[in-house]
């Protein structure tokens, strides 16, 4: 190691070192890396290597990004946490966990252990034998000591700590769970069965801040009732909004709001934030013109009404011609443009308040 090099792994932290040792990107990144746990939404690939069939990982899905080979991303293109990942000057693409050849650098600045389909609640993973978030938190623990492998302890828990945490999942207990299955309305009215999902929230949340978080950000639910497929299933011949799983997502969002901040107050922890994600979809929806869409109500994929994983496929189902005129990719999910809009509103409304 050359004097100079020595004098600049001495002057900054233990992650930053490791990054310039590294090679950064051109900039110093503003944390060191990000790690990412929930459902679909930010979903990146893990479900390829799981034996389900609530994948994406075959085409159109993808089509716009990276020549259009599919990554198991559930869009057209980025996802959510990849636009984030960018913001936050780490890279453009966050790999997922599993079914990819991680570099140490994938290692050191953040990856993705989402499993699309999956919820708090452990039957929601059941319903579709997808990864339950517990398994998400193995994972977590099996890469923290790959992490440490690369960078030594002392560094590898600096990056945790220093880290940004984001935690997206609900939809599919709401959507998938208790609005189509029969075994939870039978045990919980929808009141009752929000605050089970609240408590099993917060308890997430404090897993992770026992094994070494300090920013987590946690998404709220989108207007359920709103998202095609939900139209399509519960909407009637006009396919509105439904007003029942529209009031779920509100009952919980403003639940997850208080107990986030008892949760600040228990463990001494100002860096776990509420992200709220009902309303600027909501609007894109109400007021797709006011983004530059011009479909709202219908996914890109198929007659866009009912098409998701396998049923959002090249041989069965053609796709729009212009993607950046819709809202949703398929039936359940937002198109890239969408997330990036998305993405571009909450970063400095919700995301600064943790860096």
């Amino acid at each position: 190691m050359s004097l100079l090099l020595l004098v600049l792994v001495l002057s900054v932290s233990p992650w930053q070192a490791a990054a310039a040792a590294g090679g950064g990107r051109g900039g110093r990144p503003r944390v060191p890396a990000i790690l990412v746990f929930g459902d679909s939404i930010v979903d990146t690939g893990n479900n390829n290597a799981v034996l389900t069939l609530t994948k994406s990982n075959f085409r159109p899905y993808g089509k716009d990004l990276n020549g259009g080979v599919p990554t198991g991303r559930f869009s057209n293109g980025r996802v959510p946490t990849d636009f984030v990942a960018s913001r936050l000057g780490l890279k453009d693409l966050v790999p997922a966990y599993l079914g990819t050849d991680l570099t140490d650098d994938d290692l050191c600045t953040g990856v993705s252990f989402a499993s699309g389909g999956t919820g708090y609640d452990p039957l929601t993973s059941t319903l579709v034998a997808v990864l339950p978030m517990q398994e998400e938190l193995n994972m977590f623990a099996e890469y923290k000591e790959k992490l440490a492998g690369v960078v030594g302890d002392e560094t590898a828990a600096g990056i945790i700590a220093d880290s940004l945490f984001l935690v997206c999942a609900g939809t599919d207990d709401i959507a998938n769970n208790y609005y189509l299955a029969p075994v939870r309305p039978l045990q919980y009215d929808i009141s009752a069965y929000v605050d089970f999902l609240v408590q099993q929230a917060c308890d997430f949340m404090r897993q992770l801040y026992q094994r070494g978080a300090r920013r987590i950000a946690i998404l709220g639910m989108p207007p359920v009732g709103c998202v095609p497929s939900q139209r399509t299933v519960a909407g009637g011949l006009a396919r509105d909004c439904d007003p029942a799983r529209n009031h779920a997502a509100q009952l919980y969002n403003s639940r997850l709001k208080e107990e986030i901040a008892r949760l600040q107050e228990e463990l001494q922890c100002q860096k776990i934030g509420y992200v709220d994600i009902y309303d600027i979809l909501q609007d894109m929806i109400t007021n797709p013109c006011k983004y530059g869409f011009e479909v709202s109500t219908r996914g890109c994929c198929g007659t866009g009404d009912f098409e998701v994983s396998l049923l959002c496929n090249q041989v069965t189902a053609s796709t729009c011609p212009d993607d950046r005129k819709y809202v949703f990719w398929d039936s359940f999910h937002p198109t890239e443009r969408a997330y990036e809009i998305i993405v571009d509103y909450l970063f400095p409304r919700y995301v600064e308040n943790l860096l």
